[in-house]
């Protein structure tokens, strides 16, 4: 791959987290499904319960759930180092969150926040790149690990 076409891909993906982690505050839910790969290619390991394994079918459900119930949701992507072999794409950074999950059905509200490390590796299906893995795992608490 071309020094060009490898910067052009570095910024679609980089394009694509940024999209991804927008739906939290648009809670546009119906386009969450365009991000994940083919369910037979798909797993998450997630930094929230349920800590097993998940297919593209779980992941989908607990992610719409989490950006559904999120308010004042803000988030900051660093570090971001994307990586390209072909037709797969590995991004690795520091995500920073905060905002407030609504428990819809209790009436009440509670601040969540944290800083995570996460890896989301992306397939080349046809001409789009979709999501086939994604791992996130917070930092220990009290770490002070650099932004950036």
């Amino acid at each position: 791959m071309e020094s060009e076409q490898l910067e052009q891909v570095k910024k679609e993906i980089a394009s694509l987290i940024e999209a991804y982690f927008e739906i939290g505050k648009s809670k546009d839910l119906s386009s969450l499904s365009r991000f994940f790969g083919p369910t037979y290619d798909f797993t998450k390991f997630d930094e929230s319960p349920p800590y097993t394994r998940q297919s593209a079918e779980d992941a989908f459900v607990y992610e719409q759930a989490r950006f559904a119930n999120i308010s004042d949701y803000e988030y900051s992507v660093e570090d971001l180092r994307v990586d390209v072999f072909g037709t797969t794409a590995v991004a690795t950074f520091c995500l920073t969150f905060k905002g407030v999950f609504v428990n819809d059905y209790a009436f009440e509200g509670s601040t969540v926040g944290g800083r995570s490390r996460v890896t989301m590796v992306f397939g080349k299906y046809g001409e789009e790149w979709r999501l086939v893995h994604h791992h996130a795992s917070r930092f220990p608490p009290g770490d002070r690990q650099p932004k950036g």
